[in-house]
Parts: C-alpha cells; sequence; structure tokens
C-alpha cells in the first residue's frame, strides 16, 4: 500500500508542497519554497537576488499548479484535485510532456538534494534528503531504498544525474506501477 499511486501521490502533496502542513496546497506553501529553495541552494546564505528569483520561479509555479488543478476555483489545490491533475496531464507520459509546473518543481527538487552542485545526487545526499520527511530506527532502510532505486547505469556514474532524477520522478508521480524503481525516489514510503 505504501507504494500505490494513491499513497504516493498523497506522498509528493504532503512531503513535497505542503510546506506549512494545512492540508492543502495555495499561495503561503509556494512563498515558503522560495524562502527554503534559496536557503538550500546558498547553503543557509540568502542572497536577496537569489531569492527573487526563486520567488519568481514559485509564484509562476503556484499559478501553474492552480490552473492545472484548482478545479474548485478555491485558491486552494487539495490531494484529490492534485491526483486529478497529476491523471489528466501526466500519467502516461515522459518527462518531456508534462506541463511546465511540474518539471519547473521536478529541476528545482533536483538542486535542492544535489546539495553538492556537483550535477550528481550520490548515496549521502540521497540520505540528507529521505531524512527530512521521516524518521528512520536503522540507516539500513534507507541504504536498501536506494539500492532499489539505482539502474546499473546509475551505480557506474556513482548516483543519479538530473535527466534520471527528471525520469524517476516522472514515474513516481505518473507510472502506476507499484514495482517501478521510481517508487524508491524519496527513500522507504509509509502509508499515508
Amino acid at each position: 500500500m505504501a507504494l500505490s499511486f494513491e499513497n504516493r501521490i498523497k506522498y509528493i502533496v504532503r512531503y513535497m508542497y505542503d510546506i506549512d502542513n494545512n492540508g492543502v496546497l495555495d499561495q503561503n506553501d509556494f512563498d515558503c519554497l522560495a524562502v527554503k529553495n534559496t536557503i538550500i541552494e546558498c547553503k543557509g546564505d540568502f542572497p536577496k537576488a537569489a531569492f527573487e528569483n526563486n520567488q519568481l520561479i514559485m509564484r509562476n509555479l503556484w499559478n501553474e499548479i492552480a490552473e492545472l488543478a484548482d478545479f474548485d476555483k478555491n485558491g486552494e489545490v487539495d490531494v484529490d484535485e492534485f491526483k486529478n491533475a497529476v491523471i489528466t496531464h501526466c500519467v502516461g507520459k515522459p518527462f518531456a510532456d508534462f506541463p511546465n509546473a511540474f518539471k519547473a518543481f521536478i529541476e528545482n527538487q533536483f538542486k535542492s538534494v544535489d546539495v553538492d552542485g556537483d550535477g550528481l545526487v550520490g548515496l549521502n545526499e540521497y540520505r540528507q534528503d529521505v531524512i527530512t520527511r521521516a524518521a528512520f530506527s536503522d540507516i539500513a532502510v534507507i541504504d536498501n531504498a536506494w539500492n532499489k532505486l539505482l539502474s546499473d547505469t546509475d551505480r557506474a556514474a556513482g548516483g543519479i544525474t538530473l535527466p534520471r532524477y527528471q525520469e524517476l520522478f516522472s514515474n513516481f508521480i505518473a507510472n502506476k506501477d507499484e514495482s517501478h524503481p521510481s517508487c524508491y525516489l524519496f527513500g522507504p514510503l509509509m502509508k499515508l
């Protein structure tokens, strides 16, 4: 059940977008994401230009997501609306055919995980990302998820490149197959 399509969509809404934890997506979440992304990208520093750039990106992202998913036009996107938008605009499609809002979020997420900025998400960065969303009493659980996620090409490269991350993330939200390696992109999932 933890790897089901429904649970993965709930996971994205709860842990990736709903920054203020109020159960729905709204403008405030994306304002908070601009602050968060600036701090992460700038390793604790907060340059005004970087923040303004992230703020613009996140406001545009919210506007696009609201256009795609706020079906009742109440200024909020709940889990069901988000799921319906994913089904309509993403399921069965490759990353290149996703709406710009989804592509922008995926690329920004990669930048926040690739802490050292080398263009590759390695095991240590994966571990750091995974523990921000759940508690684990044994690192082996995280490392097992990493090993299920990686392909032979990923192993040879020493981690996950941006194009591979885009592929994995798009499969995480758009592929209903519960056995796909992309199900482990964010670590071992719990049922929500």
